[in-house]
């Protein structure tokens, strides 16, 4: 019997409340666009560019920074980039786009590596040589040999490689 008077005292309470409720959520609603409001006028502007500038020119927090990449926590951080796979996503994607040979083609122009890949040509080139020349007097010598058989002379053997006996 007391069960509905207990429901009207709280519906009474409910509706008495209301107006506050309806005021605070308003505010709430205000609050939060007004918020949204000076995030995006702060994004918009200047300002923000301004502050991280400053921020990241300042030593200490390029002293932070330098502790943080020297922690245990940026070493998990990196493992944890390879073993999530995301470096060999990161590595196809490379290699798919355009990117990658924009990157090949800037590199191939640069004087430094321009001079390497000559100066190792140059190496290359005097390898071949040297092969050459010892192919060469090798050739030479079983020429030598055949002709002196042919004529039946003795020709100085020319030793090759370690050869040093006589045919």
């Amino acid at each position: 019997m007391l069960g509905p008077l207990g429901r009207v005292g709280g519906r009474a309470a409910e509706l008495a409340l209301r107006p506050w409720t309806d005021a605070m959520s308003a505010a709430v609603e205000m609050g939060t666009r007004l918020e949204q409001r000076a995030v995006d006028r702060v994004l918009d502007s200047q300002e923000l560019e301004r502050i991280l500038t400053s921020a990241l020119d300042s030593p200490r927090l390029q002293a932070g920074l330098r502790r943080a990449l020297a922690s245990d926590g940026a070493r998990q951080l990196i493992d944890g980039f390879f073993d999530s796979g995301l470096f060999d996503l990161f590595i196809e994607r490379l290699a798919a786009s355009d990117a990658l040979w924009r990157l090949i083609d800037e590199i191939a122009a640069s004087p430094a590596v321009r001079a390497a890949l000559s100066k190792q040509g140059l190496g290359f080139a005097d390898q071949v040589g040297d092969v050459m020349r010892e192919r060469s007097r090798k050739a030479d010598g079983k020429v030598e040999r055949i002709a002196g058989r042919l004529t039946h002379r003795r020709t100085k053997a020319v030793p090759s490689d370690g050869d040093t006996s006589a045919e």
